[in-house]
Order: structure tokens, then sequence, then C-alpha cells
């Protein structure tokens, strides 16, 4: 059985931080990452610079990025203007993605929730069209810190929607870490029923701790493709007190444990988080990079 990551270390990892991570940098983690066995990395996001200022070097990396066969290299869009900024840095596999919260929405986006389920058909076709694999994304599918609760049913409509606009991928993100392991087993099991074949990708974040058991929980009802971001960096610079991704070496650590292949050396990537922290002078919110160089500790 095999479990894949998708690293977002490079994208959602780098997005709320102050210290701004130089292009030369960001190049190498992505060589780094890819050595460590690392088969699909979104490298960026094209979004406003002045919104995101670590993102404003987006065309940069792609240009420089060194591509190897095998690997998938995408870019995080909210609207058209982010699909023909990917398109002509030369990616060919973008993630489209809007909010199931219409507050949010207007937050992240500045399109209320109807705008942007217009335009998302309308990013899927230039995208379609420039031969672009499409990821259709529903941000804070699972809770959302303006508006409470997020609906199941509303969530499954906007897979429908998403799946009808001829997206190649879907994924769901519980954004705002909200999510609890039985309602995310629940509505991803009757998302996997909906998307008959189309591949699953669930994005977690940690914010309330429950990231890794909604890992396990989104296991069992079939998922096996998951967004993680190495020594668990990550966050959304429109969310209230949004915190990391689910750590790409603890992700792995625990997959492996329950019987999963995912190709990656957790040994590579944690020296990876290590780096990071002695750049940022503090510590991630990761686990497992901090034992794993410890020779003292004992892992199975």
């Amino acid at each position: 059985m095999k479990v894949i990551l998708e690293e977002q270390g490079l994208r959602d990892g780098f997005q709320t931080l102050t210290q701004v991570i130089p292009t030369e940098k960001k190049l190498d983690y992505i060589d780094q990452l890819v050595d460590a066995g690392i088969k699909r990395i979104q490298i960026a996001s094209f979004v406003h610079p002045r919104l995101v200022p670590q993102m404003a070097d987006a065309e940069e990396v792609c240009k420089n990025v060194t591509k190897k066969d095998g690997v998938i290299y995408s870019g995080l869009v909210l609207n058209l203007k982010g699909v023909e900024r990917g398109i002509a840095a030369g990616l060919n596999h973008l993630a489209c993605s809007i909010s199931a919260s219409n507050a949010h929405s207007q937050k992240n986006a500045r399109l209320t929730l109807t705008e942007a389920k217009s335009a998302f058909k309308e990013m899927v076709k230039l995208s379609k069209i420039n031969d672009v694999t499409v990821r259709g994304g529903i941000q804070c599918a699972f809770g959302c810190r303006y508006e409470g609760k997020v609906d199941a049913n509303h969530v499954l409509d906007m897979v429908d929607h998403h799946l009808d606009a001829g997206i190649d991928e879907l994924a769901l993100a519980d954004s705002t870490g909200m999510g609890n392991p039985k309602q995310l087993g629940e509505l991803m099991g009757k998302v996997m029923e909906k998307a008959n074949g189309v591949p699953v990708i669930l994005h977690l974040h940690n914010t309330e701790n429950k990231g890794y058991s909604n890992f396990y929980a989104a296991t069992e009802a079939g998922v096996r493709i998951f967004d993680t971001a190495f020594g668990g960096l990550g966050g959304c610079p429109f969310i209230k007190s949004a915190t990391g991704n689910i750590a790409t070496e603890d992700t792995a650590h625990t997959a492996h444990q329950m019987g999963y292949e995912t190709g990656l050396d957790i040994n590579k990537i944690a020296a990876i988080s290590r780096e990071m922290e002695a750049t940022l002078g503090y510590k991630l919110p990761g686990q497992l990079y901090q034992l794993v160089d410890n020779d003292e500790i004992k892992m199975i």
C-alpha cells in the first residue's frame, strides 16, 4: 500500500514567514526535497506580492527550478490572473482553489463565494485549453474561523461543482484545523464515492492538534494523497490564528508505522527542517526532526 505526500513547504510553509527566504535558497530546498523522494511539490503561489511578499519571486522560482523526471511541480492560483501567470511561468500543473466559506473567500481572494464559483470554471477552462493539469481545491471544507461550522452538504455540492468543471484532481483542505476525525472520516467517505476514481487529496493543518488523527481517519476512508510541509511549517495570512500543516517527516513516519510506503527518506527531510530551524532561529511545529538526529533515541 502506498501513501503519497505532496510537499507544501515552499508555498504554504513560507507564505506567512516574516523572514524572506531568498530565491536561491528556495531552489536549494526544492532540490533537497526531491532528493529525499518527494514526487509532488508545490513550489509557489501566484498571488499579489503586496499581500503575500514571500511569493513575489514565484516566476523566478519556476524559471530556475531544475525539474526532474517523474516529479510534479505545481503552483497555487486563486483567480484567472494567477492561472495566466502560472502558465506563463511554464508550469503544467496548477492548483485552482476556492473556499467553501463566503467570509474566507472575500478575505483570501476578494471574491464572494458565488463569484468564486463562477471564476473557478473559467480558471479550469483556461488551464485545460493550455494543456495544464488542474487540481481543484476546496478550502475551509471542515470549518471556518469567521463563519464557524461549514455544512457537509454544502461541501458535497462544491465537490459536484468542481467535478462538473472538469478537474483532474480534487483537493479538500482543513485550512483552519477545525476538523475532527469523525467528521472528516464521514465526509471523505462520501467525497471518495462522488469522485469515482478522480484522485482525491487532503490538505490538513494541525492548528487544534488533530492533524495526525485526521490523517488516520482519512486513510481509513480511502484517501491516499496528502499535503504536508517539512517541519510542520504553514498557515494562511487570511485566517485567524492559522498554524502549520502536518509535518512531512512526522506524517511519513506515521504512515510507515501503519504499513504504508511513501518512498521518502525521513532523515533527509528532517535535516531540511533542522536547517530551516537554524535559519529562522526558533523551533518548528514538527516533532520528528528533533528526534531523528539523536543516536540515543530509538525509532521503530
